[in-house]
């Protein structure tokens, strides 16, 4: 009897393992559903097919994916390929979830052209770990303040070259009273605001970080993501990070009437759709907006477009005395991974390198409204026919533009002691801001209420820059350890 059930067992486990055999002409591919949209990876999916005869590719879009991952790759799934932000790649593949992809990038997708010689070179560095590649950044993104190129038209507003600029827009914008309905009659009638944002006040770091850069120079963060010792934080010598939300407190907190009511606790599809309705004639925001918001744009009201950051009085001048453009670039640590346990390695590979072909990076930014992969553009032909206003706006800055980012491999980065971004707990500082000043006795008598109240912007940063300086020690031997 025992014989014959160890028998059915071992034909069962054979039936089993030829139910679940990987067919080696088959290719998953899952995608983060956010701003981009599914059109681009659908496109390509079937452009690789149409290539490969005899490969067939399945795509999943799912706005849960970067949830999902971790257990995915610890326990295996049927994923070759996953694009999406916030996969905590670095200990994943130290673990050995994560395939190494040093061998790819040193293949040919063209004679003499190399993967890694697409990739853009200032964001490689986002994709290594111990000296091992186990990545492909995914995008080279855009952000900072969206405008209404219909408002800005039909109000004469010119967009601001200069933070002074700004503030003068800014001023101009609330005191003209312009109604959102002009037909509204009621005394108390909406009237449109300078902003408009959201409880996701990190929109706001997109505007702040490019005055910062301005402010530091971009050179400043090839030493400062390192983090290699508490001084990069002193505010003596890093003056660019505390003057950005100084600005950024002089523009907005110090002027709560200047943003749409309640920006500060709105949902971010809210504050999108105020946008949309003209209740505000700028928006922190970044690349995906367009497409996001797709369906809900009339065009008899909006017609939106990226803002060249205004320059700051003091940011760094070129050659020529001219002061130098910058952008952050936002989703710098978006990931393109292979599995581990992925069924078709070879073939995601394959996938990876008819990515980086010409073709298929322009496929990527014309179905995405602009948004560049993190490529190399300079042999790219865009058809621009298929391009919106907006998305041309996303193009011309980022390609006339120093660019920049906050990622770190250093692991008093990773281990979160520390944070780049906001220093020491990565804790936006917007809200404290806004908050502090938004209140009756600020709005009725300013003057009179900031002799004893005005928020000094500064000791934010002389108290993170203490507090890290004291626990540097401490901290690098909890990593050591």
């Amino acid at each position: 009897m025992k014989k014959i059930l160890l028998t059915l067992i071992a034909i069962s486990s054979l039936i089993l393992a030829s139910c679940t055999t990987t067919d080696p002409n088959s290719l998953k591919i899952s995608v983060y559903l956010g701003g981009y949209g599914q059109v681009w990876i659908n496109t390509l999916a079937r452009a690789f097919e149409a290539e490969n005869p005899g490969i067939t590719v399945t795509v999943e879009a799912n706005p849960d994916l970067a949830s999902d991952i971790p257990n995915r790759l610890q326990n295996g799934s049927p994923d070759d390929l996953f694009f999406s932000h916030g996969i905590n790649w670095e200990f994943l593949a130290v673990q050995g979830h994560i395939e190494p992809l040093d061998d790819v990038l040193q293949e040919e997708i063209a004679p003499g052209v190399k993967l890694i010689d697409k990739i853009d070179q200032s964001l490689l560095e986002t994709a290594s770990f111990n000296g091992t590649y186990y990545k492909l950044p995914w995008t080279n993104g855009v952000g900072g303040l969206v405008y209404n190129a219909k408002m800005f038209r039909d109000n004469g507003w010119e967009v601001p070259e200069t933070y002074e600029d700004l503030v003068a827009l800014a001023d101009t914008i609330n005191e003209a009273k312009i109604k959102v309905d002009p037909t509204d009659m009621k005394p108390n009638a909406a009237t449109i605001k300078p902003f408009v944002w959201s409880q996701e006040t990190y929109y706001w770091d997109y505007l702040v970080f490019d005055w910062w850069a301005q402010l530091n120079g971009t050179e400043f963060f090839n030493d400062y993501k390192k983090a290699e010792s508490s001084e990069i934080f002193n505010p003596t010598t890093n003056q660019g990070h505390y003057k950005a939300l100084e600005a950024w407190t002089d523009l907005v907190a110090k002027n709560p009437l200047h943003s749409v009511e309640d920006s500060v606790g709105k949902q971010y599809m809210a504050a999108q759709m105020d946008f949309l309705n003209g209740y505000a004639a700028m928006i922190p925001n970044a690349q995906w907006l367009e497409m996001e918001m797709i369906s809900n744009i009339n065009p008899d009201i909006m017609e939106m477009r990226m803002m060249p950051a205004p320059f700051m009085a003091d940011a760094k001048t070129d050659d020529e005395g001219n002061p130098i453009r910058v952008n952050y670039t936002v989703g710098a640590g978006d990931s393109i991974i292979i599995p581990k346990k992925a069924p078709n390695k070879a073939l995601a590979k394959e996938f990876l390198k008819f990515l980086a072909l010409d073709s298929s990076i322009a496929t990527f930014t014309e179905k995405t409204n602009g948004v560049l992969l993190a490529m190399n553009y300079d042999t790219i032909d865009l058809d621009e026919s298929n391009l919106s206003e907006f998305s041309k706006s996303i193009i011309e800055i980022n390609q006339n533009s120093q660019k920049f980012n906050l990622y770190s491999n250093s692991l008093m980065i990773l281990e979160g002691k520390v944070g780049l971004e906001w220093p020491p707990q990565n804790l936006q500082y917007y809200a404290t801001l806004f908050n502090h000043y938004n209140n009756r006795d600020y709005l009725t008598n300013p003057e009179a209420w900031l002799v004893n109240n005005e928020y000094n912007v500064r000791n934010i940063f002389v108290e993170s820059y203490n507090h890290i300086k004291d626990n540097w020690s401490k901290w690098q031997s909890e990593i050591a350890g």
